[in-house]
């Protein structure tokens, strides 16, 4: 996906994109394609929810609303409901991270949630492990220490205060594979 234009008429679009796959069951995500506007093969066009400096455009705020307004309803099952997997508990103290991936040939894009604990936070700090050959190429709602290897993100001055069971997310594009073990989070 990716919607040419700027300002509220591409925020919109981008918005009823996101409600409309929402409302459809067998939708089981949307894919943007790139990151920033100057990463796209279209970027005159501007199609993308980060501009060329990597900071959030109106779009990026319409999808983030709508996903966060939105719900789905879950496929009908005919076969008796099986128990779910064990969940982690969330975190006692300090906070805890998680990373999903979206991966494709030579390059990936990293979403991290960070999650509160018992406790509310000020800020907080995540590092994980890059695979030999992956590379951090940019980031957005953190700042980042290092490219390849043991790298660590931190928070933003908009997103580090948590409350106590509230989570954040930031991301990370990066060529290679993506790390696949679990990051560590240290609240400060």
């Amino acid at each position: 996906l990716d919607i040419e234009g700027s300002g509220t008429t591409q925020a919109t679009t981008y918005r009823n994109v996101v409600t409309d796959c929402l409302a459809v069951t067998r939708c089981t995500g949307i894919t943007v394609w790139g990151i920033r506007d100057t990463d796209s093969w279209r970027a005159s066009g501007t199609p993308l929810l980060f501009d060329g400096n990597g900071n959030k455009k109106p779009a990026y705020d319409a999808t983030l609303e709508a996903l966060n307004a939105g719900t789905s309803t879950p496929p009908p099952t005919t076969a008796p409901p099986t128990t779910p997997p064990p969940s982690s508990p969330p975190p006692s103290g300090g906070c805890a991270a998680s990373v999903s991936l979206n991966s494709w040939t030579g390059g990936f894009v990293a979403t991290v949630r960070v999650t509160a604990g018992a406790s509310p936070i000020d800020g907080w700090t995540v590092a994980l492990t890059l695979p030999g050959g992956a590379t951090v190429t940019n980031t957005w709602s953190a700042r980042g220490s290092g490219a390849t290897g043991a790298v660590t993100f931190q928070n933003v001055d908009y997103n580090g205060r948590l409350a106590a069971g509230t989570t954040t997310e930031f991301g990370f594009q990066g060529t290679g594979t993506g790390p696949t073990g679990t990051p560590t989070c240290t609240a400060s």
